[in-house]
């Protein structure tokens, strides 16, 4: 299938304080458009019940170069850029009505047996259905082995809520979000980020705490999210 467009207003819940797109909003944005596209080629959220089988995000890089204000119309594009045995890497490029680039996204995402939970291989039925489109947006890939930043100063810890749980029975990868922002330094914007990557490393579940840590490091603001005895890392992520 190659390349798959699609055209997406700016709501109200994707701005910030200031009325510009979010990165939180972005993502969201992002993950809904990947959504539809498995949807149009028969592996999305409504087949789940016939396929027995759910698309898991494993990381996120994201550059922001222009961020537009609510009910801005976006343009955007994304495709299945390699396979693995078991994972997808999906970019993006997002534009604007007029054609001028908003932001580009990789993304890495785990096929999952949505009964037994375990990862599950990529047939080559699947791979021609999306289509391989051999492009990327980035010059190199997110290390999805990277350690925790060492001398990092815990912040808080929160205990999971319901509200918290999503379609695959953790934590929506939007929220580890809301927890890395709450961990930032009061006195700085979120809007003045234009680069973000999270790694997800270990899914977070119902009633579970969560402890937040938080570095300033290579000109990174680095958030970790780690189980309540600390033994677990469950993400970590960046903001530059």
């Amino acid at each position: 299938m190659g390349i798959f467009e699609y055209k997406k207003r700016v709501e109200f819940c994707d701005i910030d304080e200031n009325n510009i797109l979010s990165s939180k909003g972005l993502i969201r944005i992002l993950g809904e458009v990947a959504g539809v596209h498995s949807e149009t080629v028969g592996y999305g959220l409504n087949d789940v019940p016939q396929t027995h089988l759910t698309w898991m995000l494993l990381d996120w890089k994201v550059q922001f170069f222009l961020k537009p204000s609510w009910n801005s119309y976006l343009i955007i594009k994304t495709w299945a850029r390699s396979f693995s045995k078991i994972s997808s890497n999906r970019d993006f490029s997002v534009y604007d009505i007029n054609n001028n680039l908003v932001a580009k996204a990789t993304s890495k995402w785990v096929l999952v047996d949505s009964e037994k939970h375990t990862p599950i291989r990529i047939t080559e039925e699947i791979r021609n259905t999306f289509g391989e489109y051999n492009s990327s947006v980035f010059d190199t890939e997110v290390n999805d082995k990277e350690k925790e930043p060492e001398n990092s100063k815990f912040i808080y810890d929160y205990q999971i809520k319901r509200r918290d749980i999503d379609t695959n029975h953790h934590v929506n990868n939007l929220y580890y979000l809301d927890f890395a922002y709450d961990a930032l330094p009061k006195d700085f914007l979120e809007v003045s980020f234009d680069n973000i990557e999270i790694i997800y490393k270990k899914q977070i579940k119902l009633n579970d705490t969560i402890k937040c840590f938080y570095t300033y490091s290579d000109n990174k603001h680095i958030v970790t999210i780690k189980s309540e005895d600390l033994s677990v890392v469950h993400a970590i992520i960046k903001f530059y």
